[in-house]
């Protein structure tokens, strides 16, 4: 049962936005905002949440407004889902589109790197520190929970490196250690799977974040022009 006072529900509500939503540890929004129209950029830098905490922080910010859909990176995924399932908020009245929660790069079903505080270091720095929800068998029990009709309202992406034949290819040399290919740094494409829900496809050449071998998903406007003409309001 959803927890919190259900919004009121108005028909094609004015002043409903695009929130921008980033992922785990992140230093703050990633994704170019002149790429997006009408956006809010939700901002919560550089913390380790719990699913639940990140989702409550972003119905929270989402609360002055009349309805929101989101595109997030990362945990925000995650964390947008599990706003929808658990919490009412923005995301129940948001009108237009045909998509509700757009994700990108999102460890549906965990990553090898949040338990290993090395690993994570490598990438976000070492002050985050590790999160249970991002781990293998936290995912598992947190899916556990999600029910389909939640599930069908993500439309999801994946990205990998660059792979060619004649070199050795990664995104990070560091993470890839840890990880199978093919990932993107920090997600492997096999647990970036969300069973039940939309797959928006696969691309190669693009990374989790700046500054590893090839440029970060979020950057990416062919897909964020895809992402902004679909997305719910």
């Amino acid at each position: 049962m959803r927890m919190g006072k259900k919004p009121v529900q108005t028909a094609n509500a004015v002043g409903g936005k695009l929130m921008l939503v980033h992922g785990y540890c992140s230093g703050g929004n990633t994704f170019p905002t002149s790429q997006f129209s009408n956006n809010i950029v939700f901002n919560d830098p550089n913390q380790n949440r719990t699913h639940d905490q990140f989702a409550n922080l972003i119905r929270n910010f989402g609360a002055s407004y009349p309805s929101f859909g989101i595109v997030a990176h990362s945990q925000g995924g995650a964390a947008s889902l599990h706003l929808y399932t658990y919490y009412w908020s923005g995301l129940d009245s948001a009108t237009g589109g045909t998509r509700l929660i757009q994700s990108v790069g999102t460890p549906y079903q965990g990553t090898a790197l949040a338990g290993n505080l090395a690993a994570l270091g490598s990438v976000f720095g070492a002050g985050c520190g590790t999160n249970a929800n991002l781990t293998y068998s936290g995912a598992a029990s947190w899916l556990a929970g999600i029910p389909s009709w939640a599930r069908a309202k993500v439309h999801y992406s994946t990205t990998s490196f660059t792979d060619v034949w004649y070199r050795y290819d990664y995104c990070n040399v560091a993470t890839d250690l840890f990880l199978s290919d093919p990932d993107d740094g920090v997600v492997e494409r096999a647990y970036a799977q969300l069973s039940g829900a939309n797959n928006r496809g696969h691309k190669t050449g693009w990374c989790h974040t700046s500054g590893m071998r090839d440029p970060a998903q979020t950057s990416d406007s062919s897909r964020n022009a895809d992402m902004n003409a679909n997305a719910a309001r």
